[in-house]
């Protein structure tokens, strides 16, 4: 089977009602005023408020909804200005069950929270679901996959990765000077982050053990993949905890194992104790 063909077995069944919705967004750098006598200084060095001459701020967001081809483009330059490009962003987000990204759950999502609630002073956003693969890459792996960035993993598991790389340049001439050369090329690369981020997602699925459960139309919630929504056979290894066993599962397409929680089975009535 080829690489392609192995990644297709792992997408998600398209009777899955969750609405997934694949995230990737570039930022403006803040810029300080620092004053020091050696270099040492400015290791470790607190940033206070009045030492900030420009914070940083979201300037792209592009995004993807899982089960669509297209990839949805925003930029704070687009017609409306900044606050309807956050607009558009907390509208997008809203209808979303489950959100993806790299690295998503310490930088995305919180930095576009501040931008949208307390520059933008949008209300909150309805609860979603976040898969962080970079997350799913520390736990899972750890030092086996010891290049864990979005770009160097997809080319070292051969998934299709971006062409380009940030610029901070680029994006300073994009906000500053307005250069729409650098414009597109950025949006251009955001974009190619979100295709790879769904790239590695597919990878990483069967790998995901707690990932959000998947609603399926005319299924039996019982039998399930909670990872892709296809169905799962039983097996005949029980899953172990310390004094319960469970009955297993093993997704027909991802290969993916889960547990049923119900009718667990006792092995132990004795647990040890420490001092």
């Amino acid at each position: 089977m080829s690489l392609e063909a192995e990644f297709a077995s792992y997408e998600m069944a398209e009777q899955v009602r969750n609405r997934v919705l694949i995230l990737d967004v570039e930022r403006l750098p803040g810029i300080t005023r620092q004053f020091w006598w050696d270099r040492k200084d400015l290791q470790r060095r607190y940033i206070s408020y009045e030492d900030v001459e420009r914070h940083p701020r979201t300037t792209i967001v592009c995004a993807k909804w899982y089960d669509r081809p297209e990839v949805i483009q925003l930029a704070e330059w687009d017609k409306g200005g900044r606050k309807q490009f956050l607009r558009k962003v907390h509208r997008l987000l809203e209808q979303a069950d489950i959100v993806c990204g790299h690295f998503i759950s310490e930088a995305d999502i919180p930095w576009l929270k501040g931008d949208m609630h307390i520059e933008a002073g949008l209300p909150p956003l309805p609860p979603f679901k976040v898969v962080d693969t970079l997350k799913v890459l520390r736990q899972q792996f750890k030092s086996g996959a010891p290049f864990k960035s979005l770009d160097a993993f997809c080319q070292i598991a051969g998934i299709p990765a971006k062409t380009d790389k940030y610029d901070r340049h680029a994006m300073e001439r994009a906000v500053t000077d307005k250069s729409v050369e650098d414009r597109e090329r950025l949006v251009a690369y955001c974009t190619g982050d979100v295709l790879a981020t769904q790239g590695l997602y597919d990878f990483l699925r069967p790998y995901i053990p707690n990932h959000p459960a998947l609603f399926v139309d005319g299924k039996d919630k019982l039998t399930v993949c909670n990872r892709c929504g296809h169905d799962t056979e039983p097996t005949a290894k029980r899953y172990v905890a310390n004094v319960l066993t469970y009955s297993m599962r093993k997704c027909v397409r991802c290969d993916g194992y889960s547990r049923l929680s119900i009718e667990p089975e006792r092995i132990s009535a004795m647990r040890g104790v420490g001092a």
